[in-house]
């Protein structure tokens, strides 16, 4: 690592984390977020496939996509969910991804009411109409480096829902319904 040229991060947060724990200078580092695809990820996208095959009509659906670990902290969108869901009878939870750790998601099932819904893996190609088919984008991930599930919510219109760490400031556009949140509140 001591002959590096250049340090590339795709945030300013990694970048500020990097130059913490790394011995070089501020020059070294460059900054190349990651781009959404929005000829992939557009308003014009349309979920109905989505909400037909999950009978999500007149439902609020709220949508997490990445992968099950523990580190992304599903458990606690599960938690308020459903100490939510007295206010919100309506809701829906789609939870898109791979588990990747087998306790933590036998854990989540368990947690997991009627409403929620465990997709597995969904094909890249077909991301795009989840996003379409949700209300809002949620994750409660304590470290991000950067949210590309969140960007590519956002390309397609929808809110996010998310802790103000890591990259969240950077990569969550304020207003339009999106909010940043205390980390853990």
């Amino acid at each position: 690592i001591k002959n590096v040229d250049k340090i590339y991060c795709v945030s300013e947060y990694v970048k500020r984390e990097l130059l913490k724990r790394l011995p070089f200078k501020e020059d070294r580092y460059e900054v190349h977020k990651n781009k959404v695809d929005e000829t992939r990820f557009n308003k014009k996208v349309k979920g109905d496939q989505v909400v037909r095959k999950y009978n999500l009509k007149n439902n609020k659906v709220f949508l997490y996509v990445g992968r099950i670990a523990p580190h992304k902290r599903i458990d606690l969108l599960l938690k308020s969910f459903n100490a939510n869901k007295s206010k919100f009878p309506k809701a829906k939870l789609i939870i898109v991804g791979k588990p990747t750790h087998a306790r933590y998601y036998e854990k989540l099932r368990k947690m997991a009411g009627k409403d929620v819904i465990f997709t597995g893996f969904v094909k890249d190609e077909e991301l795009p109409t989840y996003y379409a088919a949700c209300d809002y984008y949620i994750t409660a991930s304590v470290d991000e480096c950067f949210n590309l599930p969140a960007a590519e919510a956002q390309a397609c219109g929808k809110p996010i829902i998310a802790f103000d760490i890591g990259s969240h400031s950077e990569v969550v556009k304020k207003g339009k319904g999106s909010i940043l949140i205390p980390e853990r509140d």
